[in-house]
């Protein structure tokens, strides 16, 4: 039996992971299951992969979703805040959280999502940010929605953080790669048969840190192991429970602020990974990263 003969007839929640960058892979990812005729009752992410969530949740046909992002320079998002930085820097402010304001990329989202609500999607929705103000996951069901997505998107060091829900909210990656958990338990994902995760491995994978950037090469690092063992760790409470889940890994053409022009190469690789996983028996997920 077929990934896809499996989940035929089910009301199925899909999960998309975090990865820098990752939201081409994720366009192409969801292009392949309408493709292949695999509608999600309910959509779940963080940072990349909570952008595409909300996109595809909001209504937005696959291909419009890969348009629009592909439609991108790094000119529509790029809003650097030196001065902001250097004077919250002394008045210990959070702007020296992240080098750009994030403004530009707010209205973009603005202007893409065809609705300002949760209240007023088309298909439930759970986004995950971290808390910096209670050191925690935050997760997002309700409220404005751009600013949901910018803040599970705000990347460290890259994006300034997100005040929103009274709290400071930064890239939900950090706590949560792939938030199946989260999603299993609100309130729609009570009604879901079975969980479909696109995961996207850490972009360095096992490379040792090295040269004048060991120290956050070894922190990212760092990190990709806890995401990692926290969502196996998700995998077996959802197993415990008796909780269907596959789990689909792309390895993606890296593309990064510098690198967009790859962009289609990675959102191809998303589309094929869907198709391939959908036409093949569904596999266990092997833990990589």
């Amino acid at each position: 039996m077929t990934l896809r003969q499996r989940l035929t007839g089910r009301r199925v929640g899909v999960v998309l992971s975090a990865g820098y960058f990752g939201f081409y892979g994720h366009a192409g990812f969801v292009d392949g299951l309408s493709q292949a005729g695999v509608k999600a009752a309910a959509w779940a992410g963080t940072s990349a992969g909570g952008m595409v969530a909300a996109f595809a949740a909001a209504g937005l046909p696959p291909s419009r979703i890969a348009e629009l992002i592909l439609a991108q320079r790094r000119e529509h998002f790029w809003d650097p805040d030196y001065l902001g930085i250097a004077v919250d820097a002394v008045r210990s402010g959070h702007r020296p959280s992240g080098l750009l304001k994030g403004a530009r990329f707010h209205k973009l989202l603005e202007g893409f999502l065809p609705v300002a609500d949760f209240s007023r999607l088309d298909a439930p929705l759970v986004l995950v940010a971290t808390c910096l103000s209670k050191q925690a996951p935050h997760v997002m069901t309700q409220g404005p929605l751009a600013s949901a997505v910018h803040a599970t998107c705000a990347y460290p060091g890259l994006f300034q953080a997100v005040r929103r829900d009274g709290v400071l909210l930064w890239d939900g990656g950090i706590v949560d790669k792939a938030p199946a958990l989260a999603l299993k338990d609100s309130e729609p994902g009570a009604a879901l048969d079975v969980l479909l995760v696109h995961y996207l491995p850490s972009r360095d994978g096992a490379k040792e840190p090295s040269g004048a950037l060991a120290y956050p090469a070894g922190m990212a690092a760092g990190f990709a192991a806890i995401r990692r063992d926290h969502f196996r760790l998700q995998l077996q409470v959802l197993s415990a429970r008796g909780v269907e889940v596959h789990v689909v890994t792309s390895r993606l053409p890296p593309v990064s602020p510098g690198t967009m022009r790859h962009g289609p190469k990675a959102v191809e690789a998303g589309r094929q990974a869907a198709l391939d996983a959908l036409g093949s028996p569904p596999r266990a997920w092997a833990g990589e990263d």
